[in-house]
């Protein structure tokens, strides 16, 4: 799915059932369930044969899962899954549409260390580059994971831009007063 369709919040009919996209909101019921399929299919693709494995592993997170990303409750789903060509197709719909939660990002090599950020060191972050949180709150899950990336690299290009004014202001004393003149001019 591109950025637009992520950040708009779109969602796809398979057959007349809408598939929509988790939103923060939703996470935590979710990731109850979703994080089983997610370990399931790490490294695979969604062929009918890994599905039908997935199902036949974890049928009930399955079902769960796409409980919460669709109008059909869970008996309605277990029903649509006596066709299994339909079924599958929905499943893969969920696992495509949400495959911002499902793409399986290997750890980053380097220095370990220990990670005990919060959802609302998230959360504030967004607030911080002027998100507001209810608007967060509303954001799938993919456009969550799109702004906290972007904020990110803004972050660190001030970062940059600061130590570059900082160096620039010790090297050139002259430079950089006209540089600051330059920024605060129109």
């Amino acid at each position: 799915m591109n950025d637009f369709f992520l950040a708009t919040n779109r969602s796809i009919k398979i057959n007349d059932i809408e598939v929509r996209q988790i939103q923060i909101k939703d996470f935590d019921t979710w990731a109850i369930h979703a994080e089983v399929l997610k370990n399931f299919i790490k490294d695979q693709n969604h062929s009918d044969e890994i599905l039908t494995g997935l199902f036949k592993a974890h049928g009930v997170q399955v079902i769960s899962t796409i409980a919460c990303v669709t109008n059909l409750n869970q008996k309605a789903i277990f029903d649509l899954a006596v066709d299994e060509q339909t079924f599958k197709e929905l499943l893969k719909a969920v696992l495509l549409i949400n495959q911002a939660y499902f793409k399986y990002e290997k750890p980053k090599r380097g220095i370990k260390k220990k990670d005990d950020s919060t959802w609302f060191d998230s959360f504030q972050f967004l607030v911080s580059m002027g998100h507001q949180h209810s608007e967060i709150m509303e954001m799938t899950y993919g456009a969550f994971q799109g702004y906290v990336k972007a904020a990110n690299k803004i972050y660190k290009q001030g970062i940059f831009n600061n130590a570059v004014a900082a160096r620039v202001a010790q090297s050139d004393k002259k430079g950089f007063e006209s540089f600051k003149k330059e920024m605060v001019s129109d």
